[in-house]
């Protein structure tokens, strides 16, 4: 039976850096080296604890992990 073994998980923050040319400019910050068991919650709050470092707006956050396959 195949099963996937979590190496690594990061949050992506969009923000939002205002309007240019009547277009959104939105840049993502990555948090790295996230433990791979982060609960929604857990990520929730540190989500709001960083947007208060923030100059910008946070618009969006996604959990991103990745994993190997193994036999």
């Amino acid at each position: 039976m195949a099963t996937i073994n979590p190496v690594s998980t990061s949050l992506g923050m969009s923000i939002s850096l205002g309007v240019v040319d009547g277009k959104t400019v939105e840049k993502v910050i990555s948090v790295t080296r996230v433990n791979d068991s982060i609960t929604a919650d857990a990520a929730k709050s540190l989500v709001n604890t960083l947007k208060n470092l923030l100059e910008y707006p946070v618009t969006a956050t996604k959990k991103n992990s990745g994993g190997l396959l193994a036999d």
